[in-house]
């Protein structure tokens, strides 16, 4: 039991772990699609990056950074790209001296609806 408990928890862990970055992979994703949305309709990079925040505002830890980028201008048509990066936390303390923890970084972009 000595050697059987401490290995089956540590794999409990990183069940968990591989869980909890799985599940903020997908709220990343759904962040920078709802931002590339409301910025495709509005035109507006405060409201697409207030609708990528709310949108990624259950994520544990801090929060995510969003950058919205106009690189074409701000006609009817041109590309507009939404970049959502957050940092996982990890489930146990002090593991950050060991391992690095994982980010992520997801992109989407739509065409502009409307010109500013």
């Amino acid at each position: 039991m000595a050697i059987v408990i401490p290995v089956l928890m540590l794999m409990v862990v990183a069940i968990c772990q591989v869980a909890l970055a799985l599940n903020c992979y997908l709220v990343v994703t759904g962040a920078s699609r709802d931002g590339a949305r409301r910025a495709a309709e509005t035109n507006d990079a405060a409201e697409a990056k207030k609708a990528a925040l709310s949108s990624a505002g259950n994520l544990p830890g801090g929060q995510a950074d969003v950058e919205v980028l106009f690189a074409e201008g701000r006609d009817k048509g041109c590309p507009v790209k939404v970049t959502v990066t957050y940092r996982v936390p990890l489930l146990l303390p002090g593991l950050e001296h060991i391992i690095p923890r994982p980010s992520f970084k997801r992109s989407t972009t739509m065409s502009l609806e409307r010109s500013q």
